[in-house]
């Protein structure tokens, strides 16, 4: 008896007609058994016989390559590869769900498990020919199916200028992160499984485009699009105005705007592209930006506008497009000049009282009450300039109108700002020049 070509003849034992002996400890692999027997038999006096068998005691080994730690399986069924002994058999196992592929030589495999959306426990085990097993356990985020998403309560045509309109996002696989646009404004980014308001507050009249996102854990994008109409007023003044809104409302714009030469249409009632390049033109050309919005500045300066020219010391009060009456007035001086630019009217008051400004040239100096000795006299025209507004001159001023004589404001005679004050409204556009 040899074994791996070693004689172990004087370790075996007879036991009735089965020979045994002892191995030792064996190496993992293969080995080698060969049997010699001489007989008395004349028809078979020698036997010889020689197997071979394979040690493995070792558990295969098992690794993972795909998904990876923290990944989410963004497909289905989910494909599950990695490396492992050749000719051993993995399993997958999940639940009652289960899939399984013999290694190839290689020693890569790969296969595939239909899990549902959300959280997965997988077990995988390797079994070999000897019946090693190896386990190994992979937690999972599978989302393969992009986020539900309703959007509700937004009409076609809405006659209310704060509409009632929620979201509903979800996901399996966790809350999706949902972004809400406005007319190319982002107005809520949030990551929620829910409802979710949609924060609507005073639109204005027109065509106003929703754009609804939600995104799930696996990247996945769920779009809602809308495009709506909002006309909750027939008043002109009332509410601002933008593309696409319609009524009476847009009917006096556009007979404003002809009125005063930049509309040659159609008093159709839409704020159609003819009407929004009206509109524009008319912003350039009163100093404001020409963004096609009709707001308080806008409808202020269809019905009038101040304009101020530092160097000629005038200022110029237009009405309906037309100039109404020009006013002697005195701007900064050197140290304290009068701002350039384009402003409005921002709020207006009779009789004010006079509040000295934190400035070094008012420095203990004390309130004045209302009255002819009021360094603002009676009338007072607030601007969007800080501290800057157009008012009246008690009599002993009065010789410093035609001069860069003021602190920055627009100082005029008295019974001349009073005049002008009964014509100005709030949000009028106030434009100064050098």
């Amino acid at each position: 008896m040899r074994l791996d070509g070693r004689d172990v003849t004087g370790g075996v034992e007879s036991r009735s007609d089965r020979l045994y002996f002892a191995t030792g400890r064996l190496a993992q692999g293969a080995h080698t058994v060969s049997f010699t027997a001489r007989t008395s038999d004349l028809l078979r006096p020698r036997v010889a016989k020689t197997w071979r068998f394979s040690v493995d005691t070792v558990p295969p080994t098992l690794d993972v390559a795909a998904p990876r730690r923290g990944a989410i399986v963004t497909s289905r069924p989910a494909r599950i590869a990695g490396t492992s002994e050749p000719g051993a058999t993995v399993v997958a196992r999940c639940d009652a769900l289960s899939a399984h592929t013999l290694v190839p030589p290689s020693g890569a495999f790969s296969l595939s498990l239909g899990l549902p959306d959300g959280r997965a426990r997988v077990m995988l085990t390797a079994t070999d020919r000897a019946g090693n097993a190896t386990s190994l356990r992979r937690d999972l985020l599978v989302d393969a199916t992009p986020p539900s998403l309703v959007v509700s309560g937004i009409e076609k045509v809405e006659t209310d200028d704060t509409p009632k309109a929620e979201v509903v996002a979800s996901d399996a696989a966790g809350a999706p992160r949902v972004v809400m646009v406005l007319d190319g404004q982002r107005i809520v980014t949030q990551q929620s499984s829910g409802r979710i308001a949609i924060p609507f507050d005073k639109l204005p009249e027109g065509l106003h485009t929703l754009v609804v996102t939600a995104t799930d854990p696996g990247r996945h994008v769920t779009r809602y699009r809308a495009r709506f109409l909002v006309d909750s007023t027939e008043k002109l003044g009332k509410v601002t105005l933008v593309y696409g809104a319609r009524g009476r409302d847009v009917r006096q714009l556009q007979q404003r705007l002809r009125d005063q030469g930049y509309y040659h249409g159609h008093l159709t009632g839409v704020l159609d592209h003819r009407t929004m390049a009206a509109v524009k033109r008319f912003q350039k050309a009163i100093g404001i930006a020409p963004d096609g919005i009709v707001g308080p500045q806008m409808l202020g300066g269809l019905s009038g506008r101040i304009v101020v020219i530092q160097h000629l010391h005038r200022l110029y009060f237009y009405l309906n497009g037309k100039l109404k009456k020009s006013y002697p007035v005195a701007t900064g001086q050197w140290a304290y000049p009068t701002p350039n630019g384009t402003t409005s009217v921002t709020w207006m008051t009779k009789d004010p009282t006079w509040t000295p400004p934190d400035s070094p040239w008012a420095a203990g100096a004390k309130p004045v009450a209302p009255g002819p000795d009021n360094p603002v006299g009676m009338r007072w025209i607030g601007t969007g300039f800080n501290g800057v507004g157009i008012h009246g001159v008690p009599s002993s001023e009065d010789y410093s109108i035609g001069t860069y004589a003021s602190h920055g404001c627009v100082r005029m005679y008295e019974w001349d700002v009073e005049e002008l004050y009964n014509w100005v409204t709030v949000g009028m556009p106030i434009i100064i020049k050098p």
